[in-house]
């Protein structure tokens, strides 16, 4: 024990009593820090928080938006469609007038009568009813038969690609204005 009590005896203990205090005080500036720099890092994590929930419902409204404006071109365009058949059906009851296809039925029936009566004037083919290849009158009639009928299918096609082409220009410029007034203006 003596060997303790010497080694005690040789220790300052002021430089002890120094380097516990230093020691204690370094523990309670690093315990202060620690609060300090939780309550930062609570603060900081509250504002991300807070961040995520402002994006998110951002988030939400251009995804409400984004739909709200797709059902407006979905509806514009069922609208455009629907005119758009109606204006080709007007557009083939025009065509298919009945005073028309009579007129076209007559100016028909009269070409038929005269080349008949051209040809049972002097030609054997007549009574059997094929054109034949001298009958001039016969050939133009059949050449002006045919065109008409092609007449009628080509004017079916154009009306029906005016019609489609007007409704395909009428859904781009509902697109258009939209895409000018800006995703601001959306309901």
């Amino acid at each position: 024990m003596t060997a303790i009590r010497a080694a005690a005896a040789a220790v300052p203990w002021r430089a002890v009593a120094v380097v516990v205090l230093a020691g204690a005080a370094f523990g309670a500036g690093w315990t202060v820090n620690g609060w300090r720099k939780g309550g930062e890092i609570d603060r900081l994590r509250r504002g991300y928080a807070e961040e995520r929930l402002a994006q998110e419902a951002a988030k939400v409204g251009a995804v409400g938006d984004a739909r709200r404006e797709e059902q407006r071109r979905l509806f514009e365009q069922a609208e455009i469609a629907n005119a758009a058949k109606k204006e080709a059906a007007r557009a083939r009851a025009d065509a298919r007038d009945a005073d028309a296809d009579a007129v076209a039925g007559r100016l028909r029936k009269r070409v038929a009568d005269l080349v008949a009566t051209n040809r049972a004037g002097g030609d054997s083919a007549a009574t059997s009813g094929s054109t034949a290849a001298g009958d001039p009158i016969g050939v133009l009639a059949d050449v002006l038969e045919r065109a008409d009928r092609r007449a009628g299918i080509l004017a079916e096609y154009a009306d029906a690609a005016r019609v489609a082409g007007r409704a395909c220009e009428r859904a781009y410029g509902a697109l258009v204005q939209q895409a000018k007034k800006g995703p601001e203006a959306f309901p």
